[in-house]
């Protein structure tokens, strides 16, 4: 072997070892303890050697890369973050798998029963069942709203999210609805009061992957953040970006209406991590608020997640 080779395969040697977290200090953790259904929360890594972390949680699994963080007594610092969630039916204790190299840490988050409201409405027939000759383009809208959510990247999404308009809740997440005594699903976003064309702002940065009029949210859009994370707006007056457009935290994208299924103008904000839709309003704040009741309690009585996190022994 020559001296140009040795010399090439001891960098290699080097740098991958410098690059192990075998090599490096163990890694610091922040999890939370508990966290209320319904309720996303951040979890993060941080070691002082590049990393790549697998995070098992629920029925999915998501790789996240390390990136350069703030040095640390004088050493390099790498951080690994994501955001999960808790659905809003979950019960009992749910477990964290997270896999660095060939070791797994491994950790279980309480869940929190949050009472959920309960709505009782009397409203006319065409808002509980939807005539048959819309029924083709509502299973063509879900097929659409399936695809969009299916993806998936290492790009973090940042907080806290930007308000995207400033009017306050007029029906919360999570809340239970009875239609002429019918139950329906549970309400998967929040309703803010917006009047007909005010301004609506992306809540963090990304990209547009669905931007279309659909038969229950009318105008919608879906940014997605990085990580399996997006963000809903519907009932929409008219959209000002496209399908693949890229926008910044803040940046207005539509105005506000009242088309679809509404009897009056207002934006449904809702918020999906990976699949599961959880109340956003708590993510408004930083560090995010992960117990607690509806949002209204919490916009309320404020509150600060806990830090501790409970490992398996």
């Amino acid at each position: 072997m020559t001296a140009r080779k040795l010399i090439t395969s001891a960098l290699m040697v080097l740098l991958a070892a410098l690059a192990s977290p075998a090599w490096a200090d163990p890694l610091r953790w922040n999890v939370p303890e508990r966290v209320s259904q319904g309720h996303a929360f951040p979890v993060s890594a941080e070691g002082s050697a590049p990393f790549a972390a697998v995070f098992s949680w629920l029925d999915g699994e998501l790789a996240i890369s390390a990136e350069p963080a703030a040095a640390k007594d004088g050493k390099p610092s790498w951080k690994a973050e994501i955001l999960l969630a808790v659905p809003l039916d979950a019960k009992g204790d749910l477990p964290l798998a997270v896999r660095v190299g060939d070791k797994t840490e491994n950790f279980s988050i309480r869940t929190l029963r949050v009472a959920w409201p309960q709505s009782i409405l009397k409203v006319p027939p065409r808002y509980v069942q939807p005539p048959e000759d819309v029924l083709e383009k509502i299973a063509r809208d879900r097929e659409h709203s399936r695809k969009a959510l299916a993806l998936r990247t290492d790009r973090r999404c940042t907080l806290p999210l930007h308000r995207p308009v400033p009017g306050g809740i007029t029906s919360p997440f999570g809340g239970r609805r009875v239609f002429n005594g019918q139950p329906r699903s549970p309400h998967k976003g929040t309703d803010l009061r917006s009047p007909e064309g005010a301004p609506v702002r992306a809540v963090a940065d990304g990209t547009a992957v669905l931007v279309e009029d659909q038969y229950y949210g009318g105008n919608t859009i879906y940014l997605y953040h990085g990580q399996g994370v997006f963000s809903v707006y519907c009932h929409l007056l008219q959209a000002s970006v496209a399908v693949g457009e890229h926008v910044a935290r803040g940046q207005v994208i539509a105005r506000s209406g009242s088309t679809g299924r509404v009897t009056g103008a207002h934006l449904h904000f809702g918020f999906i991590v990976q699949g599961v839709s959880v109340d956003a309003m708590p993510l408004l704040s930083f560090p995010p608020v992960v117990t607690g009741g509806p949002s209204r309690s919490i916009v309320e009585k404020g509150g600060t997640p806990k830090k501790t996190s409970r490992r398996k022994k």
